[in-house]
């Protein structure tokens, strides 16, 4: 498109950021006046100029496109094949505008902070703290060299310069700290111990727990020169897991596991295999029992299906004559059983929610826990990286 072209677009866009604005306001995520001027200020369209669906792709100027840039939706931008399946597995989004509000406010950032950020993405993230801090406030890493440059390329042409880099966002920044604020744009099942140390005193992490289908975010202070404390805001989040080989599109353990091999364990279960599907508010401590777990299956299948790896459960949703299920369970050990303990403890405990929990990390790998109520609290689980 020459000049004349895109100038249309541009007026388009611009009333679209102001109505994205709006909306994100009227949602509650977004309080602080300085954050709404950031997000009316920035051109989402610059940095999302495909989005891609299954199989379609919505390029810059297709009819829809420009619209659903501006929609309060997350935007794959990036996939990689799957060796294990041959599907496309997205590996870079737009972050769901209404989720970036909400990490960008618990940020709570402050003139004058430095920020690191987990993940450049797009750059879209990157520009909009850009906006509200100044570029040389920022700096962002992504494991994806491709990536790293195409963002440079569109902040550079909005008038933006952060400092950008290519690679494993584990490592945090290595020789840059310290930062009084790190954000993650990608989910990790524990905090990296890097993060930990290249945070300022009284700094602030804020990241996605990989917990499922949607976990809830963590949002730790620097308590101590080894030691990050804090919530878990129960905002459900969904993001791409923080990866550690460019072409691997899985988060560490997260690939598909080989069928576990050997006679499988029958057995039967008090425990209605339904209430596991049925119940939302169970995923995030099934998932602190059981880091990694994932749940499939339904009435079309007649089965609940729990899978960790190369372990794997079947519980029949047709109960027995005497008011159990029959249950399969494969692997070196009965994940349903798991199940079963932490449904159990979740009942006791009188039915916790993300709200009643807290996360203590110290910047060793291996020391680090979920806690209810208080750090002290007798009920604790391992973050596992």
């Amino acid at each position: 498109m020459d000049v004349l072209d895109t100038a249309p677009w541009e007026t388009r866009a611009t009333a679209l950021a102001t109505e994205l604005d709006t909306e994100l306001a009227a949602a509650g995520v977004v309080l602080d006046p300085a954050w709404r001027q950031a997000f009316a200020a920035t051109p989402r369209h610059r940095f999302v100029l495909q989005i891609l669906d299954g199989g379609a792709v919505l390029g810059h100027g297709d009819p829809g496109w420009l619209d659903a840039v501006y929609a309060n939706e997350s935007l794959a931008t990036q996939t990689r094949i799957s060796d294990a399946s041959g599907r496309p597995v997205p590996t870079s989004s737009s972050s769901k505008p209404t989720v970036m509000a909400r990490m960008l406010e618990r940020l709570a950032v402050q003139p004058g902070h430095r920020v690191l950020e987990i993940g450049t993405g797009t750059g879209y993230n990157a520009a909009l703290l850009a906006h509200r801090l100044g570029e040389t406030a920022v700096c962002s890493i992504d494991l994806d060299p491709d990536l790293v440059d195409s963002a440079r390329v569109h902040l550079a042409e909005i008038g933006l310069h952060p400092q950008l880099a290519a690679g494993n966002g584990a490592a945090g920044w290595p020789g840059g700290g310290p930062f009084d604020r790190i954000i993650a744009t990608c989910a990790v099942t524990a905090i990296p111990p890097a993060w930990i140390d290249q945070l300022a005193d009284g700094g602030r992490i804020v990241a996605p727990l990989d917990a499922g289908s949607a976990g809830p975010l963590l949002v730790l202070d620097k308590t101590a020169d080894d030691e990050v404390t804090g919530i878990i805001d129960p905002y459900p989040v969904l993001f791409m897991p923080m990866r550690a080989i460019v072409d691997n599109p899985y988060g560490p353990g997260q690939e598909p596991g080989a069928a576990a091999i050997g006679m499988p364990h029958y057995g039967t279960t008090t425990l209605d295999p339904a209430a596991l599907l049925a119940r939302p508010e169970l995923e995030l401590f099934l998932w602190l029992h059981a880091p990694g777990l994932q749940l499939g299956g339904g009435t079309k299948h007649g089965v609940v299906v729990a899978e960790r790896g190369a372990v794997r459960a079947e519980a029949d949703l047709k109960p027995l004559a005497d008011g159990t299920w029959a249950v399969r369970q494969h692997g070196p050990y009965r994940l349903w059983d798991t199940l079963e303990h932490a449904v159990a403890a979740f009942d006791a405990l009188d039915h916790p929610d993300a709200s009643r929990l807290g996360v203590s990390a110290l910047n060793v790998a291996g020391k680090q826990y979920v806690w209810l109520d208080d750090p002290d609290s007798d009920h604790c689980w391992p973050l596992i990286s």
